[in-house]
C-alpha cells in the first residue's frame, strides 16, 4: 500500500513503539516534507525479512537528508509503528 508523501495538509506523524525489553519506549516523529519520504523494495517491508539491511543508495539518501557524512544506522528490530492523523481513525 502507497502512502503519500506529506503534503498541503501538513507533515505526517508517527507514533512508534520501540519494544527494547531494557529501555521500551514511546516516540512521535515528524516527517517535515516529501524528500524525507523514498520508496523501499517490497521485500524490505516483509515481515519474513527480519534481516532487512540499508543498501548504498538508502544510505547515502539519509546521509543527504540528515546532514550527516556518515550516519550510524542502528536497527530497531522490535518497533512498531502509527501513522498519526487528525480525524477519524481508520
Amino acid at each position: 500500500m502507497h502512502h503519500p508523501a506529506p503534503g498541503p495538509k501538513g507533515p505526517w506523524r508517527l507514533l512508534i513503539l520501540d519494544r527494547n525489553p531494557d529501555d521500551p519506549l514511546w516516540i512521535v516523529a515528524t516527517v517535515a516534507g516529501p524528500d524525507d519520504v523514498r520508496p523501499a523494495a517490497p521485500e524490505a517491508g516483509s515481515h519474513r525479512n527480519s534481516s532487512a539491511t540499508v543498501d548504498d543508495v538508502t544510505a547515502a539518501w539519509v546521509a543527504a537528508v540528515a546532514g550527516l557524512r556518515h550516519p550510524a544506522l542502528t536497527p530497531l528490530p522490535a518497533t512498531l509503528a502509527w501513522r498519526v492523523d487528525d480525524g477519524v481513525q481508520r
